[in-house]
């Protein structure tokens, strides 16, 4: 089955907005950083990008099919408590301008995260604005197992970045 296939559902909402774009690259991302298969190949993939102001300390973009292979390795555990978060406190907004979790506006945080589900050069759904704070929570209901895995995957896809970075897990394998 095509790991495609589950955002057949998500039409486009236009194209990537210009902050989910590459600092790096000076432009929308062209691979996955696990895979190095080309994104713009109507593969849906997730972007993340870390704010401290408006300076980018971190990002990356991952291809659904590795986005599912890494969050097989979190706990099941885990999957469930992120998903329950998810519900309980997610905020739907069209705008990236408000974190999705707590609702205060993002200009008024001093780090946060930014992340994109896209295909091709679309954005699937609105952007998902997350702050430091909200971000922290996600991480506390995550386990051991998870944790470990996520600092795994850093160690490998990212030597000199601090394994303990708050990255909030791959949007991969959260949709129903």
């Amino acid at each position: 089955m095509d790991p495609n296939d589950d955002f057949s559902r998500f039409k486009p909402t236009g194209p990537i907005p210009e902050d989910l774009h590459s600092a790096y690259e000076r432009g929308p991302f062209r691979a996955c950083v696990h895979c190095g298969e080309v994104l713009t190949d109507g593969r849906v993939y997730e972007i993340q990008k870390v704010f401290r102001g408006t300076e980018v300390v971190f990002e990356m973009a991952v291809c659904h099919s590795c986005g599912e292979s890494l969050s097989r390795e979190f706990s099941e555990e885990s999957l469930e408590r992120v998903q329950t978060f998810l519900v309980n406190n997610f905020k739907p907004s069209t705008k990236a301008e408000h974190c999705n979790f707590c609702g205060f506006p993002r200009g008024l945080f001093e780090n946060y995260t930014l992340l994109g589900a896209c295909r091709a050069s679309s954005l699937l759904v609105p952007s998902i604005v997350i702050c430091n704070d909200c971000s922290e929570k996600l991480q506390e209901v995550l386990s051991k197992k998870t944790r470990d895995a996520n600092d795994d995957f850093i160690r490998d896809h990212f030597p000199g970045v601090p394994a303990d970075l708050d990255l909030s897990p791959t949007l991969s394998g959260l949709f129903p």
